[in-house]
């Protein structure tokens, strides 16, 4: 009986060629690796870095020695991550929620400090890294404020400080380039929120009754003023009045002066004329003479021969 040992040596054979070609397939996938556009790269031989000082290796193809080298990828392109909410306490011990937001880019200068200087592997957790720090920094730049200071007139002047804060720190440990930071979420505790509208209804009440007090006091300096002008109107047209009725009164006393001065000019002027009161006595007697008609006089004079004062008589009608 012969034994079949052409067919085990085949059988040998095909196996051997089957694990070359796997171990030339492996060896041939391990020897070379990409570098995508957006990236840069390291190649650590045995955990020591190849040719450092030569700096990161730029996008495309790239070769290394299998099992020996390991290639170390990290991103170079602008990136944006959003960081859980954090809560921080003011100087004044109130509670405070945050949420912030990074835009950053990696350069490329900075990527072998990334990858092999920081805590943790930059290449694996960077936002981790971004993270701590930038929380970090928040919650001291908080602590040294009031809450009324955050939730006030300075709060865009605090947001800026931290903004300015968390890049300067991320570029001087990490060599990242901050872009932006943005703080979506700033949020204050219920009962700080309760006490700001009770504050803001105090306010608004005492607002209101300052107006009130206000129109109240316009309103009563309104009647004061009214009730003044019509006090002087009628004091103006009692004084018109009455300097109207004195006029009046000095023109009527200075009338009666002129037509008594006037009468007895004219008095005087017939005296002159008669040759002197005898005289004008006898020029009366003798108009009374011709106008007599048998009649008793109804004047009758008295006084001295020099200036006779004739007085009427009223004679009643019975008797004549």
């Amino acid at each position: 009986m012969t034994m079949p040992v052409p067919t085990v040596r085949l059988n040998s054979r095909v196996l051997l060629l089957g694990i070359s070609a796997i171990a030339v397939a492996v060896i041939t996938s391990g020897s070379c690796f990409r570098v995508r556009q957006n990236e840069v790269a390291y190649v650590a031989r045995f955990g020591k870095v190849v040719n450092a000082q030569a700096g990161p290796l730029q996008p495309g193809l790239h070769f290394k020695i299998p099992l020996a080298d390991e290639a170390d990828r990290i991103s170079v392109s602008t990136d944006t991550i959003k960081m859980p909410a954090m809560k921080a306490f003011t100087r004044d011990t109130q509670e405070v929620t945050l949420q912030l937001s990074l835009t950053y880019n990696v350069p490329p200068a900075s990527a072998y400090h990334l990858l092999y200087e920081v805590g943790r592997s930059g290449n694996i957790d960077i936002a981790h890294n971004l993270e701590a720090i930038a929380n970090d920094r928040v919650r001291s730049l908080v602590s040294r404020r009031d809450v009324t200071e955050l939730a006030g007139e300075v709060r865009e002047k605090i947001i800026d400080e931290m903004k300015a804060v968390i890049a300067s720190e991320l570029k001087r440990l990490f060599k990242v380039e901050v872009q932006d930071v943005q703080i979506p979420t700033l949020d204050f505790s219920s009962q700080y929120k309760e006490a700001v509208n009770r504050a803001t209804l105090a306010r608004a009440q005492r607002v209101q009754a300052e107006q009130d007090r206000e129109r109240a006091k316009v309103e009563a300096e309104t009647v004061i003023v009214k009730a003044k002008g019509e006090a002087d109107s009628q004091y103006a047209r009692a004084e018109g009045s009455a300097r109207a009725q004195l006029i009046q009164a000095r023109a009527e006393a200075e009338a009666t002066k002129l037509r008594g001065e006037a009468e007895a000019s004219a008095i005087r002027a017939k005296i002159e004329g008669a040759g002197g009161v005898d005289g004008y006595s006898r020029q009366l007697q003798a108009q009374a003479a011709l106008n007599w008609k048998g009649n008793l006089p109804q004047i009758l004079g008295t006084g001295s021969s020099q200036f006779p004062i004739i007085l009427p008589l009223q004679l009643d009608e019975k008797a004549r």
